[in-house]
């Protein structure tokens, strides 16, 4: 079936962000004695939120992380970001051929999902369409996040389209009853999205077969 509404991801479906912030929190894990590796960072936090990310690095660590942990990190991530941020590759194509409706509903907050969009130039797309897990206090793998956006949007979940890149994001748009497209530029990856749920793309230029 159609979709009549495309539901994006931010951070790994229109910004590259995944690398640099969970590089950061890598960085930040290490400076309190944490063993992590950027790479165990990359596979353990990508697509999750910072109250998991707080609570395994706390389990790690054995005790309860510095109050400004998170604080320290939005701010060392968004000087990161400023220096070399980009967007994930051809999305600017599939936003301005795309003929029908899209949001993007994220578990950043909305402020990261505005400054990383401006950074990338694509604010312009995705103005007064944006929705934030914590505006809903919920979430992914919670489906909440994805259903209040498809209402507000004015849909219902069987007409959406979600593209999203981590298993947790995936969950949620199955969870909600919603198609969901899995991007991956590698096999691991794809392999775990597909085990979720989701039909895999490695373009993101795909997208646009799913609306003809």
């Amino acid at each position: 079936m159609k979709p009549k509404l495309i539901i994006f991801d931010c951070d790994g479906v229109l910004v590259d962000t995944e690398a640099i912030s969970t590089r950061v929190l890598a960085e930040q894990a290490r400076e309190l004695g944490i063993e992590i590796s950027n790479q165990e960072a990359l596979e353990v936090f990508a697509g999750t939120n910072l109250h998991f990310v707080v609570d395994f690095l706390g389990k790690r660590l054995g005790k309860k992380l510095p109050d400004d942990f998170q604080s320290n990190y939005r701010q060392r991530s968004l000087e990161e970001y400023k220096k070399g941020l980009l967007p994930i590759p051809n999305i600017h194509e599939v936003v301005r051929h795309l003929n029908i409706p899209f949001c993007v509903a994220s578990n950043a907050p909305i402020y990261k999902i505005e400054f990383n969009l401006k950074l990338t130039e694509l604010f312009s797309f995705f103005e007064g369409k944006m929705f934030s897990a914590y505006e809903v206090k919920a979430w992914k793998p919670d489906p909440t996040l994805f259903l209040t956006a498809a209402k507000t949007m004015g849909f219902s979940p069987q007409d959406c389209l979600v593209v999203e890149d981590s298993p947790s994001g995936v969950r949620a748009a199955v969870t909600a009853k919603m198609n969901v497209l899995g991007y991956a530029t590698e096999k691991k990856k794809a392999t775990l999205l597909q085990s979720h749920g989701a039909t895999v793309i490695s373009d993101m230029r795909e997208v646009l077969k799913f609306e003809i």
